[in-house]
């Protein structure tokens, strides 16, 4: 098995260049939302992790047969969108900045030729900017993703309780995994007590990335189960538990470290 990576992640190195990856996985994230049957917690909504970058995972052509399935991937790794088929041959999109616009014409043209309906609404793809897809921090980036899956997924391998898969959520880049505990609320059933561990890229808050832990429904919770000083706040109120990134890579033990971080918080959290 490799080893972890974790390079430094210096938000203004590569700002313009994640908030392109950003505006793409938001778009490819939209094709797994149509495409796809509704799953709890929202979870369809969200991408997951292969070997080349983020993918829909299959999904179903829109014919009757149910044999026919497509998937398209963000390879982080060439810096390209892939559709793959069981079909037809593989159709490529070289990801170089265009603007938002710009990729979702290609890709709905790809999708047609393929024969599938397009899945997505235009006017909400019609950002005409371009911008940055550098290949140089995007495969820092990718390093630290994979290595960061790992982690999780290890962790995730260690819990027995219902959780979801490592995830991408297109919106915001983070890495998740949550744990659904009992209901909080028996008038509310839809509203698990749920708690989340995750890795951002940074966001409005908190500018660099970190790791983190939050809770839900109750962002409150997160006071009872984890030390102050990994506390953040917003407005006043406890926003969620963050271990910066930086800080982490800093020491050799960085796997212990997040692992740690995270089973923490569990072992409060399932008391």
């Amino acid at each position: 098995m490799s080893q972890l990576i974790f390079p430094p992640l210096v938000l203004s190195e590569w700002k313009e260049t994640r908030d392109t990856l950003q505006k793409y996985c938001r778009m490819v994230g939209a094709i797994r939302e149509t495409m796809s049957q509704p799953l709890p917690h929202s979870m369809h909504t969200n991408l997951l992790i292969n070997s080349k970058g983020f993918t829909t995972s299959l999904l179903p052509k829109n014919v009757p047969s149910s044999d026919q399935t497509f998937e398209v991937i963000i390879d982080l790794i060439n810096t390209r969108l892939i559709i793959e088929s069981s079909y037809r041959e593989s159709l490529r999109i070289a990801l170089t900045g265009q603007s938002l616009n710009a990729l979702c014409d290609e890709t709905c043209s790809e999708l047609v030729d393929i024969g599938v309906k397009p899945p997505l609404e235009k006017p909400s793809f019609l950002e005409g900017t371009r911008g940055r897809f550098d290949p140089e921090p995007l495969t820092k980036y990718w390093a630290i993703v994979t290595s960061v899956h790992r982690v999780m997924h290890k962790f995730k391998s260690e819990l027995r309780e219902k959780i979801s898969p490592v995830q991408v959520r297109p919106d915001d880049l983070a890495l998740i995994v949550t744990l659904f505990g009992e209901k909080l609320n028996v008038k509310s059933p839809s509203f698990g007590k749920q708690i989340e561990f995750g890795f951002s890229t940074g966001d409005e808050v908190i500018r660099e990335a970190y790791f983190y832990i939050s809770t839900f429904p109750s962002t409150e919770e997160i006071k009872e189960l984890i030390a102050k000083e990994y506390l953040i706040q917003n407005n006043g109120r406890p926003y969620r538990a963050v271990l910066p990134y930086c800080a982490v890579i800093a020491k050799e033990n960085t796997e212990e470290m997040i692992t740690d971080f995270f089973k923490g918080a569990l072992v409060a959290f399932k008391k």
